[in-house]
């Protein structure tokens, strides 16, 4: 008599805790399912259970566990994709999730300033970095110095911007594309400007710090594009978008820095100016290069503003 009432209270504990864990489960479906479902389910299970466990015993619970759990996973799954449809279909059907032409002549605008600017940057690093007379340049005028710094830092961080542009295209999870920037960030860094770590300490935090800072804030205020464009366009679009306000507020900075250190190099060094003369001729590869890159940012302004400009205000 003992003997048995110890199994009906081993039965009664071990079917007690699979009730737990089954309504601890039960999480994993949406919670509009669950409500409609949730109690039946719990029912059901517990009455699976009590006739499982008399009739073969407590371990009998483990297949029934395995069975149970590997359904409730797949069930789940197709439960939370369902809700995630009918929630896109939603966003779709209240703004347009396609490319509209303006939008792609934005994008177009932003891939070819960076291309041009990028250029540009890679002109004035493989001209200016191993040359001798850099160093005696830039003890004459730091401004020199500090905007070559610029340029460079400006160049990579709009590459981790044109990668915003890749991911929000391909992703549609915010979340896991910020994720993805900020492993990005890391890598451009210490891949640009890591050496300095070994050597000197100091000099690569004041340009992780400049970098970070320019890739945040550009970041930031592309976040602030993509909120305007949420009002009319679908969420991707925007988010394509407000990247590549991002690019554009980054290579603003890099063109600025361009045209100041061109401007700067010729009365400075014009030894070392005329390091990008094309062969006999009066022409100068790093001037040619900033007129370009200003242009291909001039435009890239331009059609980002008609982008962003709301067509219920065009047609008004």
């Amino acid at each position: 008599m003992t003997r048995l009432s110890r199994k009906s209270r081993d039965r009664s504990r071990a079917i007690a805790l699979s009730l737990r864990l089954y309504h601890f489960c039960l999480r994993a479906y949406p919670q509009q399912f669950r409500h409609t479902y949730g109690e039946r389910m719990m029912r059901v299970f517990r009455d699976h259970c009590r006739a499982i466990a008399e009739q073969h015993g407590v371990l009998s619970l483990i297949p029934l566990w395995l069975h149970t759990f590997s359904d409730l996973i797949y069930t789940a799954c197709l439960e939370r994709w369902q809700v995630f449809k009918e929630k896109n279909a939603m966003v779709t059907s209240r703004y347009p999730q396609q490319f509209s032409l303006r939008l792609w002549f934005a994008l177009t605008a932003t891939i070819i300033a960076f291309v041009v600017s990028l250029v540009a940057s890679l002109n004035l690093y493989l001209l200016e970095d191993a040359n001798p007379l850099t160093q005696a340049a830039y003890r004459v005028s730091s401004v020199l110095r500090f905007s070559y710094d610029v340029v460079y830092l400006s160049a990579l961080a709009a590459g981790v911007a044109v990668c915003a542009i890749v991911g929000y295209a391909l992703v549609q999870r915010t979340a896991l594309v910020t994720t993805g920037l900020l492993i990005v960030m890391l890598l451009v860094a210490f891949a640009g400007f890591g050496g300095m770590l070994v050597r000197h300490v100091s000099t690569f935090l004041i340009l992780l710090l400049i970098f970070s800072a320019l890739t945040l804030i550009s970041l930031l205020i592309g976040h602030v594009a993509t909120t305007r464009a949420l009002r009319f366009l679908g969420q991707r679009p925007a988010a394509v978008l407000g990247a590549c306000v991002s690019v554009s507020c980054v290579l603003l900075i890099n063109v600025v820095a361009l045209v100041l250190h061109t401007l700067l190099l010729n009365p400075v060094s014009h030894a070392l100016y005329m390091q990008g003369q094309i062969g006999d001729t009066h022409l100068n590869f790093s001037l040619i290069a900033m007129g370009i890159a200003l242009l291909a940012l001039i435009g890239c302004a331009i059609s980002l503003g008609f982008a962003l400009h709301s067509p219920s205000r065009q047609s008004s």
